[in-house]
């Protein structure tokens, strides 16, 4: 029995102590929570790739339901191989969505490249966002666009 009681009470507290050092670093907060990133034109279509899109323009649409949050961004951008490739994360309460170009072959043709991000909130909806592009062959990344989304708007 004493020996039971000996492994028991270290063990016990060991326990408090590891369960006690949680991270001291807040999380973001945010009633937008990230579900997942839809990749269409020029991502999915081998077709689409060699065809010079001069009709199409970049365009952002923000379409806020009652739970649900959808960021569609078209893109104009040089035709490439290798599609784009999407990151989300929560940096001071703002939402970056990044456009990442991961590099391939480049051909000498516009294509339009599509990327819708797809959101589920609830509470007040009143969130800070910017959407940045990352291409490899520049030096500093592009923001094409920033702002907040509300409810309402």
């Amino acid at each position: 029995m004493k020996k039971v009681i000996l492994m028991i009470v270290p063990a016990l507290i060991c326990g408090m102590v590891f369960t006690s050092c949680g991270s001291d670093r807040e999380e973001p907060k945010t009633d937008l929570q990230y579900v997942t990133t839809e990749l269409g034109g020029c991502n999915v279509s081998t077709a689409l790739r060699s065809s010079v899109s001069d009709t199409e323009e970049d365009a952002i649409n923000i379409t806020v339901s009652k739970d649900g949050v959808n960021v569609c961004v078209g893109l104009n951008y040089v035709c490439k191989t290798v599609p784009f490739e999407t990151q989300v994360e929560i940096i001071d309460d703002v939402v970056f969505m990044y456009l990442i170009d991961v590099g391939g072959d480049y051909n000498r043709c516009m294509c339009y490249y599509t990327f819708d991000f797809v959101f589920q909130w609830q509470g007040t909806l009143n969130q800070k966002y910017k959407i940045v592009l990352i291409d490899p062959r520049e030096e500093n990344h592009v923001v094409l666009s920033e702002g907040t989304i509300v409810e309402n708007g």
